[in-house]
């Protein structure tokens, strides 16, 4: 029996995170105490009973204020969702401490998990008096029945001032012992570990891109073998190896894609070592907290399914967090140049790919650090293409949840009836304008326009006798592949532009042989009414001038039309099961980007999407 055992430990927010790391408190606290010196609460009232059996202790239901005065306890585990930390901090915590002191009764340490706010807010707020220390802790401890946990780090960080009596930071070190050692991060540093980590999490998308690539081109990949290459060229690189573990090696890909696995390994490591350095670490801070990160991964990716990976990050990932960020910056950023170097490979990739590459993982790095001080006080949302993608999304996988087997042919009605009342639109405008109903016109009124022109990577392969042209890359495809709706966006691109099309004049023809949601590699339109020569061309050049943006409409409009077709879809033919998807879908759209986003969605949908009124 060590000295920490009959610690009383309170479980404030018992989700994911606090159920991950019960191993510690039951190091900690020892096996035959744990029903009498821990009690945790959560806000999800019908998991109690599950979580009480898996765990052993008492766990209530809100209860915040009656645990921390039944327990009285020693240490404190903090981890409600990050947006509600300060607010819970100020009207549980706050008392709870005031009236210890006044007591002149021990303050109990509190461990943080949320990343943000830093330690400094608890204890402005709480009292100079308390120790507090945030935490993020190893979260890869097992990989395929090998335990790994003492290959991993947690990350510390103590407030500037905060000096922890010696017994206290023993017994923080103990606690989390189970799952490795912990390394101390300045608190000015935290998000710098943030964005760098989550970047570096981005490396089982880089397996994903470059086995489906190289697939494409003959070889016969697996995402194992990939992650192998890699793994065995990082380990190269950096002369890392720890022992025990399983064996990987550059030979698992063939001589041809070596030296490029290299290259993507290198750039991507050193890319976030840029951004850290820049924003202050050393190089031993750097490879203290990152080295193993990396291994840890690509060795998961060895043995674990892509399915399994995709599911795991985001049990992991808090919605609209750190790990999502980076993985909106990777589909958005890196991905595009990463799949066109292999699609095009001889040899190595040239040097200003490579520089891109590095260059994409610095910018991941620090806009998921700046993500990370934004987490406790997020600024109003901005509607754009990645809410109206993943609203069309969550309404796919409602309609399937909820209406069977007419599924399919309901989102079918549904995206057709959405894309007609565009071109309808769009037509009324034109008419409006004394415009012919051609192309021109059509090429000219889009509703929308991107917020980045770098979204698309867009070609034109010839103007006459028919205009023919590619998109290789394309945000609602990118949005997709990020919160992994792949199977969703196939409905949207077979339909959409079509109904647009057909809406605006239907006897307007388009043919599109390929297409990104179906896996090639570009969407490609012919537009066999589009005979583009230099006069339709001077034409359409002049009439984009004159209208400017008159035709645009923000993307609240444009999610809340998409989300009406596919109401009116399912309140006329499929009745409380159709209401049922559509409060489904609402609700994960709210769950996702927050009730604010939801607010400007909701109070477009009084409008006619019929008129242009």
């Amino acid at each position: 029996m060590h000295p920490y055992h009959n610690t009383k430990i309170a479980m404030l927010g018992v989700g994911f995170l606090l159920e991950y790391l019960f191993p510690c408190v039951r190091h900690l606290v020892g096996e035959e105490n744990l029903y009498d010196c821990v009690i945790g609460t959560t806000a999800q009232e019908d998991a109690i009973p599950g979580k009480e059996a898996r765990m052993g202790i008492r766990v209530w239901y809100k209860r915040n204020d009656e645990m921390l005065r039944t327990l009285r306890p020693d240490i404190i585990l903090f981890a409600p969702q990050p947006y509600l930390a300060p607010e819970v901090a100020r009207t549980v915590l706050k008392p709870y401490y005031d009236e210890l002191r006044a007591q002149s009764a021990p303050l109990p340490d509190l461990y943080a998990a949320p990343p943000s706010p830093v330690g400094q807010f608890y204890r402005d707020l709480l009292g100079q008096d308390i120790h507090v220390v945030n935490l993020l802790p190893n979260m890869l401890t097992e990989i395929s029945g090998m335990d790994v946990a003492t290959q991993g780090v947690t990350e510390i960080t103590f407030p500037e001032g905060d000096v922890w009596p010696q017994d206290h930071e023993a017994r923080l070190r103990e606690f989390f012992s189970p799952f490795g050692a912990c390394v101390n991060t300045p608190p000015h540093l935290v998000m710098a570990y943030l964005g760098g980590q989550c970047t570096l999490h981005t490396v089982s998308e880089y397996v994903y891109t470059i086995r489906t690539v190289c697939n494409k081109r003959g070889y016969s990949l697996t995402d194992a073998q990939v992650a192998s290459a890699l793994r065995a060229a990082f380990q190269r690189y950096t002369h890392y190896h720890y022992e025990p573990t399983r064996p990987c090696s550059e030979e698992d890909v063939p001589q041809a894609l070596r030296p490029a696995i290299d290259q993507v390994i290198r750039s991507l490591y050193d890319g976030v070592s840029d951004a850290c350095l820049a924003l202050g670490m050393d190089h031993q801070l750097i490879d203290d907290l990152f080295l193993n990160y990396v291994d840890l991964h690509l060795h998961t990716l060895q043995v674990e399914t892509r399915e399994q990976v995709v599911k795991t990050a985001f049990q992991h990932a808090t919605k609209g967090g750190v790990t999502e960020m980076a993985l909106r910056v990777f589909y958005q950023r890196m991905e595009y140049p990463l799949a066109r170097a292999f699609a095009a490979l001889e040899g190595q990739i040239d040097e200003n790919t490579i520089a891109t590459l590095r260059e994409a993982a610095a910018d991941c790095a620090r806009i998921v650090t700046d993500h990370g001080y934004r987490l406790g006080d997020p600024l109003p949302p901005v509607l754009g293409v990645e809410h109206h993608a993943v609203l069309y999304g969550l309404l796919v996988r409602a309609f399937k949840a909820h209406l069977g087997d007419a599924a399919d042919q309901a989102v079918h009605e549904a995206t057709v009836t959405y894309g007609r009342q565009r071109g309808r639109r769009m037509a009324l405008r034109a008419q409006k304008l004394g415009l012919p109903l051609d192309m021109v016109s059509y090429m000219a009124l889009k509703e929308w326009k991107p917020s980045n022109p770098t979204d698309f990577d867009s070609v034109s392969l010839r103007q006459t006798p028919y205009a023919v042209s590619q998109e290789r890359l394309c945000p609602w495809n990118q949005a997709w592949k990020t919160f992994d709706m792949g199977k969703e966006a196939n409905f949207y691109c077979r339909d959409i532009d079509r109904a647009v099309l057909e809406g605006f004049n239907p006897a307007l023809r388009l043919n599109m042989p390929t297409c990104l949601t179906a896996g090639d590699a570009q969407c490609e339109f012919h537009f066999l009414d589009a005979q583009m020569d230099a006069d339709a061309l001077e034409r359409l050049t002049a009439l984009k001038a004159q209208l400017g943006e008159s035709a645009i409409l923000p993307f609240p409009y444009h999610v809340a039309h998409l989300l009406a077709a596919f109401t009116g879809t399912a309140l006329a033919k499929y009745g409380e099961k159709g209401q049922a998807a559509i409060d489904e879908a609402i609700e994960g759209f709210k769950a996702q980007y927050g009730q604010s986003a939801w607010e400007m969605v909701d109070a477009e949908l009084k409008k006619d999407f019929n008129s242009i009124d």
